[in-house]
């Protein structure tokens, strides 16, 4: 191999392997969590009951329009959620909504896909963590 042909090489490598990791790190940052279409659930925090039918609806919606910008999975919050939303699918595959309140900034809302299972986190304003939260379950940010 002539002297041309490995210093082509080597840039080749010194450019394209440092692209593939940071597209395969921010790669699920980028494109859309499709989230499992929920039929049922109950607000476990900061009081427990089954939620109605257009509770399950309005909590279906919010997420399904909010499926970009969800942080990588694994993440493990220091405490649990001040707000606890049990969701399940058609399939019984359980859909775990938790959500931080914050006074100052924006409130945290942690999504699990399985029972204790890593969370992917987002942040969003009061408004539109308002508009996924049920009845009595608006509590004040701590």
């Amino acid at each position: 191999m002539r002297r041309e042909q490995k210093l082509l090489l080597v840039f080749a490598a010194l450019v394209l392997i440092p692209v593939g990791i940071i597209w395969f790190v921010t790669w699920p940052l980028l494109h859309a969590w499709k989230f499992p279409e929920v039929t049922a659930g109950q607000l476990s925090a900061p009081v427990s009951r089954e939620l109605t039918a257009d509770e399950v609806q309005k909590v279906n919606l919010w997420l399904q329009s909010h499926e970009t910008a969800w942080g990588p999975s694994g993440e493990r919050p220091p405490a649990p959620g001040q707000v606890i939303l049990e969701m399940t699918t058609a399939q019984g595959q359980p859909v775990i909504v938790s959500i931080w309140k914050h006074k100052k900034q924006d409130d945290i809302i942690g999504v699990q896909l399985e029972k204790n299972g890593p969370y992917r986190m987002n942040a969003f304003p009061d408004a539109q963590v308002m508009a996924l939260q049920p009845d009595g379950a608006q509590q004040p940010a701590k």
